[in-house]
């Protein structure tokens, strides 16, 4: 595990997220436990999330944290929680490194944080866009222009929607597309995708 993964939240900095990881390098993260939030899952990911080995199975406190978040995000107070969070970050925060839009309820509630905070870039890749019921509220969220969204892809998911960047791996229905190395490309030192440049093939 990166040593920064937990940091914020270990030392109070934080409340929900947290700090960056071996890829995001020092952008904060907001992330939530995989499976249960991920109505888009596709049979590819299905079979390769990478959530399922690594830091999220060898450390139980970052399953619990997320599965805290998940709790907190469907409470009342959800916005202002995370707003007070904010607070604290300079320019950059990703969604969802575990987990997915799961809910029109809870795409609303990122729709409204979003617009509070328009100082910060949102960034979120997601296969939410699979799932009719989640389409229009995915679209409008889309729409802010500190919120950056790519329909995430694999050779299982068939074609993301014509309007939205595209995240493949395996398979790119969208080109010219960069080649992201997982392995050695840091988010913090390349913002393309926090920029919207273009579609991504992220290599593993």
């Amino acid at each position: 595990m990166h040593p920064l993964i937990f940091l914020g939240v270990e030392m109070g900095m934080f409340r929900l997220l947290s700090i960056g990881n071996s890829h995001l390098g020092l952008i904060p993260h907001f992330s939530l436990p995989r499976g249960v939030t991920c109505p888009g899952m596709s049979e590819w990911c299905r079979q390769n999330c990478y959530c399922r080995r690594g830091h999220q199975v060898a450390f139980q406190r970052v399953k619990d944290h997320y599965w805290r978040n998940y709790e907190a995000s469907q409470s009342d107070d959800f916005v202002e929680l995370m707003c007070e969070d904010l607070k604290k970050v300079p320019k950059f925060v990703r969604l969802h490194t575990s987990g997915d839009f799961y809910s029109a309820e809870y795409i609303r509630a990122w729709y409204e944080i979003v617009k509070k905070n328009r100082r910060i870039t949102f960034l979120a890749y997601t296969r939410s866009w699979r799932v009719p019921k989640l389409a229009d509220e995915l679209w409008e969220l889309a729409k802010l222009k500190n919120f950056v969204v790519y329909a995430s892809t694999d050779e299982t998911t068939g074609p993301p929607p014509e309007d939205m960047l595209e995240a493949g791996v395996k398979k790119m229905y969208k080109k010219p597309a960069k080649a992201c190395v997982k392995r050695k490309a840091i988010c913090s030192s390349c913002l393309y995708c926090f920029e919207g440049k273009g579609n991504v093939a992220f290599v593993f």
